[in-house]
């Protein structure tokens, strides 16, 4: 009933916040989402009057479980029709692969991928280090600040998880200092992402004409430009389009919880098994063997990516909501001014260097895959997806659908990284050997972007509307450039 209730109040904040952005024009200017204002305001209703019939628990329950259903929908959901480019005869070399991976989803996937393994590893090792140096002025220590890495690049789901972990090494409320930096990723993930995505729709960088107008501060299309968001596939008599798709979902659910009971077979440290510790992946990768499958027997006729799409978006916005109502603020007083420092630090670290590495990606839409990277290195996957829904409304782009395989790349690092992390909490592992860990991933990753050429030459400078090819600008304010 507590869930359900939540589920009720939830909705209710939903719909407060859109009116708020409706009809208050600043905050409709800075185009603040509705789950961001709602769940601001939220967090300061429960931590002092509280919400009756609900309590923190319920909307940290909500949040974890809606991270998972939504990586498990990505899964399932078709690809983007891709453009058909005419084949060139040329020799092979090492430039020309990049070149042809620049303009393919692998630079996206691999791009992406590689940069949330770096800020999985460093984003840790800021946390750890700044309250290595100031933790004991408020009896705070160093391990709290490893939580942020869970929070950030991985979002309130796996915070709550690991945390729980750690908890049960003796660190008390540690899940609570992980949901505390989740809801802040989320701030300032939007903070810092809007206004680049305003500038990169200004500057002409963004490849969609993606426009600002009217409907977009408001939050609502007039009559006249609304669209239809998918097909109808199913006979309504016998089961509804989005039944069908949920109930997909559900199986990819089901098959993922499968795949766990071998893989909980295998620990990774604390008490974490490779299985269900990391069930959204496996959730995922159960929907990528199912959706082949339904494309092997004819069936993906009966998917519709508009319904999936909106399955992934209604997920989001009821996982950043949720969010925020889970903190406790009340536990959290005495911590609050090194956890603001810690996620100043760590957001200032992450937007320069996504800002170098995003523009080195390269592909057409490289300002689109900083721009999600940003997104999922603060918060989730969902949040890059909702900051491209901004410049990519109509999915134009293949960003969103190259984030959900770029966790593949970067799987390796989480089964480095957290384990790592959760050992050193435990105590069965030393300072030296975690540090070591934590800055061979950066390095192995480094090189390995270096290899494949996703940190490659410079493709895009927002500041000067300007993108690149080989070096040579071609496009500058959105207009060709003559050579």
């Amino acid at each position: 009933m507590g869930v359900m209730t939540a589920v009720g109040w939830i909705g209710a904040f939903f719909l407060l916040a859109v009116i708020i952005r409706a009809k208050i024009k600043p905050i409709g200017n800075m185009l603040v989402p509705a789950c961001l204002i709602g769940g601001v305001i939220g967090c300061v209703i429960i931590n002092t009057v509280g919400l009756p019939w609900t309590t923190t628990a319920d909307y940290s329950l909500i949040s974890g479980q809606m991270y998972n259903f939504m990586f498990i929908n990505l899964g399932i959901t078709v690809a983007a029709k891709a453009e058909e480019k005419k084949r060139d005869k040329r020799s092979f070399s090492i430039r020309e692969l990049r070149r042809k991976m620049g303009d393919s989803q692998l630079s996206g996937i691999f791009g992406m991928g590689s940069y949330w393994a770096l800020a999985y590893a460093f984003q840790a090792l800021i946390g750890f280090g700044i309250l290595y140096l100031i933790g004991g002025i408020w009896d705070m220590d160093p391990v709290y600040g490893l939580t942020i890495s869970f929070a950030f690049a991985q979002g309130p789901g796996q915070a709550v998880t690991f945390g729980s972990g750690m908890e049960a090494a003796g660190w008390t409320g540690a899940i609570q200092v992980g949901i505390m930096f989740s809801a802040i990723g989320f701030i300032v993930a939007f903070l810092l992402g809007v206004p680049f995505a305003k500038k990169g729709i200004k500057q002409g960088i963004a490849c969609s004409k993606a426009e600002m107008s009217e409907e977009l501060r408001v939050g609502f299309f007039p009559p006249e430009k609304q669209e239809t968001y998918g097909k109808i596939t199913t006979y309504g008599g016998n089961l509804d389009t989005m039944t069908f798709h949920l109930a997909l979902t559900g199986l990819c659910w089901i098959c993922g919880k499968v795949l766990c009971i071998f893989l909980d077979k295998i620990q990774i440290g604390s008490g974490m098994t490779l299985g269900s510790t990391i069930f959204f992946f496996w959730g995922m990768v159960a929907a990528y063997m199912i959706r082949f499958l339904m494309g092997k027997l004819g069936l993906h006729k009966y998917l519709d990516r508009g319904t999936q799409t909106r399955i992934t978006n209604a997920c989001t916005d009821l996982m950043v909501m949720a969010t925020f109502l889970a903190i406790d603020l009340q536990f959290l007083a005495k911590w609050l001014v090194p956890i603001a420092i810690i996620s100043m630090a760590t957001t200032w670290i992450t937007w320069v260097t996504i800002r170098y590495f995003g523009a080195r990606f390269g592909g057409r839409n490289d300002f689109e895959r900083t721009l999600a990277e940003w997104g999922t290195a603060t918060g989730t996957n969902a949040t890059g997806l909702a900051l491209t829904r901004i410049v990519d409304p109509n999915n134009d782009t293949t960003t969103a659908a190259e984030l959900g395989p770029s966790n593949a790349v970067n799987l390796p690092a989480s089964l480095y990284v957290m384990p790592a992390i959760l050992a050193y909490s435990a105590g069965t592992m030393g300072l030296k050997l975690f540090l070591i860990t934590m800055i061979l991933v950066i390095v192995i990753y480094l090189v390995f972007m270096r290899v494949v050429g996703v940190w490659g030459k410079k493709t895009f400078d927002i500041n000067k509307g300007e993108k690149y090819q080989d070096g040579k600008c071609y496009q500058r304010m959105g207009e060709p450039v003559d050579e």
